[in-house]
């Protein structure tokens, strides 16, 4: 049995074996599933720009609860509320950060909330990185966030799509490397039973696959994975147990 620390070491290993793997020649037709991703969020990107000013004013009025944590930076995307269920458990030295109790100007993010709990706006404070704020917006069970820097650049979009308040799918697309990364989740019935992971760097050519069968516990924290890396057509079947 594995616990984290030995699949953190173990997935930095396997992460320099997919980045050799990805150099190797891979179908054309595995890239255009993540081409067309990137080209439907640049979409987005160019219409979200249009109304920007608009989502601003909008979201801000109707922010009515607002919570700050610290740390998170490590999760790429959102920090405490990244909405991957895995992130943490198959990206070694992942953490979401905590949430802090009282305003602090020490923060890393802040958050709006709506009247209907939803998350609206973020804003990263990262005192080592550019800050920027996400605008999320949703459409029945489809959520889009929009990250925005302070020239009003979009830098980056994200997608999530849900049915009865599961998430089944989260997308994102980085537009400065470029980069796609796509979560797919499979239920039975209320339990999560697997995840199958991608990113895709056009522009290296960097692709690799991860594919885990998941158990929760009764309170749905993540117990167990089975799964691992593609290589060469074939799915690793490691195991992790999580405390």
């Amino acid at each position: 049995m594995k616990k984290q620390s030995q699949f953190n070491i173990e997935l930095n290993q396997m992460l320099d074996e997919a980045f050799e793997n990805s150099k190797k020649k891979v179908d054309p037709k595995e890239y255009k599933k993540y081409d067309d991703i990137l080209s439907s969020h640049q979409e987005l990107a160019r219409f979200y720009r249009e109304e920007l000013r608009y989502l601003k004013k909008k979201n801000s009025q109707e922010i009515v609860s607002v919570t700050y944590t610290k740390g998170g930076e490590t999760m790429f995307h959102r920090g405490y509320y990244c909405p991957s269920l895995v992130h943490t458990y198959i990206v070694g030295g992942t953490k979401r950060g905590k949430l802090l109790k009282r305003f602090s100007k020490k923060f890393s993010f802040k958050y709006g909330f709506d009247k209907l709990g939803k998350l609206i706006y973020v804003q990263n404070n990262e005192e080592f990185d550019e800050e920027f704020q996400e605008f999320i917006t949703y459409d029945k069970n489809i959520e889009i966030g929009i990250s925005v820097r302070y020239d009003n650049t979009i830098w980056m979009i994200s997608r999530c799509e849900y049915e009865d308040g599961k998430l089944l799918k989260y997308e994102r697309s980085n537009f400065d490397m470029p980069e796609v990364y796509i979560e797919e989740y499979n239920y039975n019935g209320n339990q999560l039973v697997g995840v199958e992971t991608a990113s895709y760097r056009p522009s290296i050519c960097l692709y690799d696959r991860q594919k885990y069968a998941v158990r929760q516990n009764s309170n749905g924290e993540i117990v167990y994975l089975r799964g691992g890396f593609l290589f060469n057509g074939k799915w690793q079947n490691d195991e992790y147990f999580f405390d």
